[in-house]
């Protein structure tokens, strides 16, 4: 925001509101630390003074290195932002007792595995991927293992069916590493998800509720590319679909509200997509997206200009003028 703006907001009556970020946490401190400072740095640039808010890993807060309490936070702070993408903890559910919103916060997150995704959209009559679920809780099966092979294209994509940082999914060509996959997954007492891999170049679009005057906001998306035996992964290049006609634009946005709506969702969430002959196959929801400046949801929201501290800041002016 630039200073002339800044002016224009103070004459009418919008002055900036204290802003929390809180990062660190349990779940992925690392990742929570970088994410965190992005939105810090961007907020700071709008003109927000936010509190940076360090959680440790066992959960012990602090304010420019000294001790302090989620209570305390939230009095002081009219917006939280919560990047630690943590689930059930008790500032979170303090949160809710106090009335304050946690942006971005994981405890927000619509909580379905990829089946309970892929099993409400068929219903509804999206096209998804056809899928094999193997439970860590029932016996290895022989039967299923070779019913598996002979029903599915290969690469296969074996997967845990509920989305986690440390276990990674993993393309399958051959049969002996189908089974060796499976049984270390299922030592682990992981369950999984298997499919064909459909090897066509990934569009992510982000979804971003309320905001802009729409009930379910829509920048343009971005394609992913990989290597040829990879899968789309956080160094995968993304570059943005900008020169896009404008029966692809109302198609795209169609679908992914259409989306969007179909799980219920109420929180900014990514759609990824991929083509087919006549239509999209949706092969994945991501309701606690990346904040990473080069991730698939900063990326398809900068198609309009707007960086991460820009939307926040929207946010709260519409929190503030309801």
């Amino acid at each position: 925001m630039s200073e002339d703006e800044k002016k224009r907001e103070k004459k009418k009556g919008f002055s900036l509101p204290d802003v929390a970020v809180l990062r660190g946490g349990s779940r992925d401190f690392k990742r929570s630390l970088s994410e965190g400072a992005e939105v810090l740095q961007s907020l700071t640039k709008l003109g927000h003074a936010p509190l940076d808010v360090l959680i440790s890993k066992d959960g012990e807060w602090t304010l420019s290195g000294r001790p302090t309490d989620p209570h305390y936070i939230y009095t002081r702070s009219h917006t939280v932002i919560d990047t630690t993408r943590m689930k059930g903890g008790e500032y979170q559910d303090l949160a809710r007792k106090m009335g304050i919103s946690l942006i971005f916060s994981e405890g927000d997150a619509v909580t379905m595995t990829r089946e309970d995704m892929y099993r409400i959209l068929r219903q509804q009559g999206f096209t998804v991927p056809a899928t094999r679920i193997i439970r860590a809780s029932q016996p290895f099966n022989e039967a299923t293992l070779r019913d598996i092979w002979y029903s599915f294209h290969t690469p296969l994509m074996v997967r845990p069916l509920v989305r986690t940082e440390n276990v990674k999914s993993k393309l399958i060509t051959s049969f002996i590493d189908l089974e060796n996959t499976l049984r270390d997954y299922h030592a682990r007492g992981i369950d999984v998800h298997v499919l064909t891999y459909q090897k066509a170049p990934t569009s992510s679009v982000a979804a971003i509720p309320n905001f802009r005057g729409e009930e379910v906001y829509t920048p343009l998306w971005v394609e992913t590319f990989d290597g040829v035996k990879e899968i789309p992964h956080a160094q995968s290049r993304v570059r943005a679909y900008t020169h896009v006609p404008e029966f692809r634009k109302k198609q795209m946005k169609e679908l992914v509200t259409e989306v969007y709506k179909a799980l219920g969702l109420q929180v900014p969430a990514v759609i990824d997509v991929i083509p087919r002959k006549y239509d999209y196959m949706v092969v994945n929801v991501e309701t606690s997206p990346s904040l990473r400046k080069d991730g698939r949801f900063m990326q398809s929201l900068e198609t309009t200009g707007v960086d991460i501290g820009q939307y926040i800041h929207t946010y709260i002016k519409d929190e503030l003028s309801r």
